[in-house]
């Protein structure tokens, strides 16, 4: 069991960032706790539509796109030129409101109100600036941009529905009809919604080929007597029994009292120290795999793009749309792995009886030694904010810590070796000569950090995260995407 220590390490800053004045986490500290409070999710639906109905949405969304780069423009000059004032602003978009709401209805408000709040953000970041305020590597701040392809100069289709002007009628499991009272379409889709609440502004994308509506829910609130109907009910039965009350996030309670620390990276996904002296870890090769195999295809698509463009063959625009496609596909795929990974942690966690983790954060690591692997594959940001939306559904609390010198000090000694680790996966105390595997040592340096010395009394498991599911990594065995997935006996 872990002997409990009452003293803070004092820790280190191999990045430069300084250890005195504010915190360099406050910041994000703040949107982790805003995270962890708020009640709102999105819900992402496939549209399948009909020749006439796509028909229809094309004109919809080729008019909302008019509208936001007209209004865009016309602030956008003004702001070039010193002299976009809020008056100036808000008459902009009552005239623009007029212009578009026969066609659009109330939904140009929505669109206008989009607009409004990416200038209002605008505004707060320059502000921040004068103030210092923002990170050293932030040296541009650009007003809002069109909606369009900078390359081809192609339109992104974005519809915006306020939220009483549409409803959901669920059909079957995993499918239904999205009404749009304004244009008269009844559109099928397909799509699990977990949670019921009431639901907020519409979204309607255009990516790649396919249509998708973005449907954020209050999980827990009911809808105003004005729109009874404008309620998110689930709409398929959770066999798992993940989901057993709709109305809230949080679905299930601690049944332990233990400590989990988690070091995020790459080649090991999570390595994670229990307080009970277990330690498993889950690899994320193949990520890495998944990310060369679509950074080959991105990269053939955008030299033949770019020879054919140099050429004047109008053909480019025809692999540039592969290019953009090829960088969709890429993001969804390493999205559905990190997801399975984070699902996967939280539930064997909670069946092990942790109630809190406390994960290392990097400062400013892709700012100050940004390279490929930390900037395009390691979503360490996202891969946070994730971990928090998931545990909250299991009760477990999620506090940020500073990782700085974790990987270099050594947990068996508490000095920092110079040479400790030898090579990848392997930490050496240079001072005993006992070896500890290094992604498990800056757990348990984090540990350190909190106030926990743990002894590791186990033998580490292993799993490998895959898009079938965490295979389980065993002595002599290898997983591949034929071994059966793992499943959690306690849940």
């Amino acid at each position: 069991m872990a002997d409990r220590k009452f003293r803070m390490s004092s820790g280190g800053n191999p990045r430069g960032v300084s250890a005195e004045g504010p915190d360099p986490l406050q910041s994000f500290r703040e949107l982790v706790e805003k995270r962890k409070k708020s009640n709102k999710r999105t819900v992402r639906l496939r549209l399948l539509l009909e020749e006439h109905e796509e028909k229809i949405l094309f004109d919809i969304g080729l008019t909302s796109v008019r509208l936001w780069n007209e209004l865009n423009y016309e602030k956008r000059k003004l702001f070039f030129r010193d002299n976009l004032t809020p008056e100036k602003r808000v008459e902009i978009n009552r005239r623009y409101y007029h212009k578009y709401k026969n066609f659009l209805g109330v939904n140009a408000g929505q669109v206008i109100n989009k607009n409004e709040e990416a200038w209002e953000s605008f505004f707060k970041l320059l502000k921040m600036k004068k103030q210092g305020r923002l990170s050293p590597h932030i040296s541009k701040i650009s007003p809002p941009g069109y909606w369009k392809d900078r390359v081809t100069g192609k339109k992104k289709i974005h519809i915006l529905i306020r939220n009483d002007r549409y409803y959901l009628e669920p059909i079957s499991d995993g499918e239904g009809r999205l009404i749009l009272k304004d244009f008269k379409l009844r559109i099928r889709y397909v799509g699990r919604i977990r949670w019921e609440g009431k639901q907020g502004r519409l979204e309607i994308i255009y990516e790649t080929g396919r249509w998708f509506a973005y449907i954020p829910i209050e999980v827990g609130v009911d809808p105003s007597k004005s729109n009874p109907k404008g309620y998110i009910k689930p709409n398929y039965k959770d066999k798992k029994n993940r989901i057993s009350n709709p109305r809230s996030i949080k679905q299930k309670d601690p049944v332990g009292d233990k400590k989990a620390f988690i070091d995020v990276g790459l080649n090991n996904l999570f390595a994670v120290v229990v307080s009970d002296g277990s330690a498993l870890l889950i690899k994320g090769g193949v990520i890495k795999s998944e990310y060369y195999w679509w950074k080959r295809e991105i990269s053939t698509y955008q030299a033949v793009r770019d020879l054919l463009k140099n050429a004047g063959i109008l053909t480019w625009i025809k692999y540039h749309e592969k290019y953009l496609k090829a960088l969709y596909k890429r993001n969804e795929r390493l999205r559905h792995l990190y997801r399975t990974a984070i699902r996967f942690l939280a539930e064997m966690l909670w069946s092990r009886g942790v109630e809190k983790i406390y994960i290392g954060y990097p400062i400013m690591l892709s700012q100050n030694n940004g390279n490929e692997y930390n900037t395009n594959i390691w979503w360490y940001r996202k891969i946070i904010l994730w971990i928090i939306d998931v545990f909250i559904e299991y009760g477990i609390d999620v506090e940020i810590v500073s990782e700085d010198y974790t990987s270099q000090k050594c947990s068996i000694c508490g000095e920092i070796h110079k040479n400790g680790r030898i090579y990848r996966g392997l930490y050496i105390c240079r001072k005993t000569g006992k070896k500890i595997n290094a992604d498990i040592n800056a757990s348990l340096n984090i540990a350190r950090r909190i106030g926990y010395k743990i002894t590791i009394t186990r033998k580490i498991e292993s799993y490998l995260v895959t898009h079938n599911g965490i295979k389980p990594l065993i002595p002599r065995q290898r997983a591949n995407t034929r071994d059966p997935e793992v499943r959690n006996l306690a849940l």
